[in-house]
C-alpha cells in the first residue's frame, strides 16, 4: 500500500509575500536613483530641447498674425527664453530678450545670418551650443562631445510662410546646470530610501503575517480533521477567498463526520446480517450432525436457503464497493426490458403463493432498450425487495410500466409502487446514499441487504438514465428509473 510521504518543508507563504513586497520596493527605489540621477541630465535636455520646437513651432503659426509679438513674449515668459522672429532680409518681426546675457541678441548680424543659412541647409532645424567665456567676454561654440557646467542653446528654424517669403526664428535657453540639482535630489533620496525600505519592511511583514496567519489556521485545522476529529471547525473569519476555502473544509468535515457514522452503522447493520444467517447455518448444521433424527429436508433447505441469503448478502457489499470504485464494465446489449421484468416476476412466485403477497406487473406494449440486462434485472430485483420490505398490512406491491420523453428522446420507465408507511420530504434526497436508512429498525428484507437503492442509484448513471421516488407519508411510495427505448 502506498504511504504518505511528507514532503519537505520550503519557503512559507509568510516570508515569499515578505520578499515579493520587499524586492518591488527595492527596484522601485533603483528606478528613483535612475531616473533622479544617471538620466536626469538627459531626461532635463530633452524636455528643454521639445519645448523649443514647440516654442518655435507655436509662433511659426502666427507668423502674420497680430497676435505675433504678444505670443512671442508669452513664451519668451513662460520658458525663460531668448526670442528673435526676422525675415530673410534680417527685418526683426518680432523679439523677446528675457534672459542676462542672450546670446542671440549680443551676436552680429552676419552670425545671425550664418545660423539662419546654416538652419536653411539642414532642412529648416539648427541647434548650436555655447558657452560664456568672462575672460573675454564672447561666447564660444562647444563640441556635441563637450560638457560644460552652463551652457547656452541657440535653436533656429527656417521656414517659408504662406506667402512664399523665408523667415527665421532663433530661439536662446541656458541648460541651468543640473550638478546642485543631482546632489540636493542624492541627499532627498537618502532619507526617502531609508524612509521608504522602513516603511516597506513593516508592511510587507504586516501584510504576509496576514495572509499567512489565516492559512496557518485552517492548516493546523486540517491536521485535526486528518487526525479523525470530525468536529473541527474551519474558522472563516477572513478574507473571502480564505472564507470560501474554510466554508468549503467545513462542508467537507460534516460530510466526513456523517459519512464516518453511516459507514459505522452500515458495519453493524452488515455485521448484524450476516450473523443471522451464519448463525442459523451453524445451528441447523451442529443439530443436523449431533442428532441424526435431524437430518431432514426442511433442515437442510433452512441451511441452502440461509446460505444463499449470506451469499447475496456479500454479493451487494461487493456490488457497493465496485460501483462506487467505479470498476463496473456493462455489457451492453438490446433485449426485451418488458419482457424481462415478467421473468422476473418468478422469483416471487413462493411471496406469491405462501405468505400472501400480492406482486402484479402491469405493462403497456413491449419496449427495447440498450443495456446491461443482468444490472438492469439486479435493478428491477432491488426496487422490488424493497417495497416488499416497506409494503403495508395488503402486501400489495404494482410494479407498472410507462413511456416519458427528455430533450425529444423516449424513455421507458418501471415504477415500482408499495402501500407502506411512505417517506418523509426532507429524506427523500439521502434515501440513495450507500450508508443511509431511513428506518433504524425497519423490518428484515426477504431478499436483499438493505444495500438496494445505492446499488440502483449506480446501475442507472451508469446507463445514463433517470431514477427518482415519489412518496407520501402514511400512503406508501414509488420507485422507478427511466432507460431510453431503441
Amino acid at each position: 500500500m502506498k504511504q504518505y510521504k511528507k514532503t519537505k518543508h520550503k519557503f512559507s507563504i509568510k516570508w515569499k509575500v515578505f520578499s515579493f513586497l520587499v524586492i518591488f520596493t527595492a527596484i522601485i527605489l533603483l528606478i528613483l536613483w535612475l531616473s533622479q540621477t544617471i538620466f536626469l541630465s538627459d531626461i532635463y535636455k530633452a524636455i528643454k530641447m521639445q519645448s523649443l520646437k514647440n516654442s518655435a513651432n507655436e509662433i511659426a503659426e502666427v507668423i502674420h498674425s497680430e497676435n505675433l509679438e504678444k505670443t512671442v513674449k508669452d513664451l519668451a515668459t513662460k520658458n525663460e527664453f531668448c526670442i528673435i522672429v526676422q525675415d530673410n532680409e534680417g527685418k526683426i518681426l518680432a523679439d523677446s530678450e528675457f534672459m542676462h546675457n542672450c546670446v542671440i541678441h549680443n551676436i552680429s548680424y552676419r552670425d545671425r545670418a550664418k545660423l539662419y543659412l546654416e538652419a536653411k541647409e539642414k532642412d529648416g532645424i539648427l541647434i548650436e551650443r555655447f558657452k560664456y567665456n568672462p575672460k573675454e567676454n564672447v561666447f564660444q561654440s562647444v563640441k556635441d562631445e563637450e560638457t560644460t557646467s552652463e551652457e547656452n542653446i541657440i535653436f533656429t528654424k527656417y521656414f517659408t510662410d504662406s506667402n512664399g517669403n523665408e523667415n527665421a526664428i532663433f530661439i536662446n535657453s541656458i541648460l541651468t546646470p543640473v550638478n546642485a540639482t543631482v546632489k540636493t535630489l542624492n541627499t532627498m533620496l537618502i532619507g526617502i530610501s531609508i524612509a521608504l525600505l522602513a516603511i516597506a519592511l513593516v508592511l510587507s511583514f504586516v501584510i504576509s503575517y496576514s495572509i499567512s496567519k489565516p492559512i496557518n489556521k485552517l492548516t493546523k485545522c486540517a491536521k485535526t480533521l486528518a487526525d479523525g476529529n470530525y468536529d473541527t471547525i474551519f474558522p472563516t473569519n477572513s478574507s473571502k477567498e480564505i472564507s470560501t476555502l474554510a466554508d468549503t473544509l467545513n462542508y467537507a468535515s460534516s460530510e466526513l463526520k456523517k459519512n464516518e457514522a453511516l459507514k459505522r452503522e452500515l458495519i453493524a447493520n452488515i455485521s448484524h446480517d450476516l450473523r443471522t444467517p451464519l448463525t442459523l447455518i451453524t445451528g441447523y448444521g451442529e443439530v443436523m450432525m449431533d442428532i441424526p433424527n435431524e437430518m431432514t429436508t426442511d433442515n437442510v433447505k433452512i441451511i441452502v436457503d440461509e446460505s444463499k441469503r449470506l451469499s447475496s448478502l456479500v454479493n451487494d457489499v461487493l456490488d457497493v464497493s465496485k460501483l462506487g470504485s467505479g470498476t463496473v464494465e456493462l455489457t451492453l446489449e438490446n433485449f426485451d426490458l418488458t419482457e424481462t421484468v415478467h421473468q422476473s416476476m418468478e422469483r416471487y412466485k413462493k411471496l406469491v403463493e405462501q405468505e400472501g403477497y400480492d406482486i402484479r406487473f402491469e405493462p403497456v406494449g413491449n419496449y427495447y432498450v440498450n443495456a446491461d440486462k443482468q444490472r438492469i434485472l439486479q435493478v428491477v430485483y432491488n426496487l422490488v425487495n424493497n417495497a416488499v420490505t416497506h409494503t403495508g398490512d395488503d402486501k400489495k406491491v404494482i410494479i407498472s410500466q410507462s413511456v416519458t420523453q427528455h430533450f425529444g428522446k423516449n424513455y421507458v420507465r418501471i415504477e415500482v409502487t408499495d402501500t407502506g408507511d411512505g417517506i418523509e420530504a426532507d429524506k427523500l434526497p439521502l434515501i440513495w446514499d450507500r450508508y443511509y436508512k431511513v428506518d433504524k429498525f425497519h423490518k428484515r428484507a426477504q431478499m436483499g441487504s438493505g444495500l438496494g437503492l445505492s446499488i440502483v442509484k449506480s446501475i442507472v448513471e451508469l446507463h445514463q438514465g433517470y431514477y427518482g421516488v415519489n412518496s407520501t407519508v402514511n400512503i406508501g411510495s414509488t420507485f422507478w428509473f427511466e432507460l431510453p427505448i431503441i
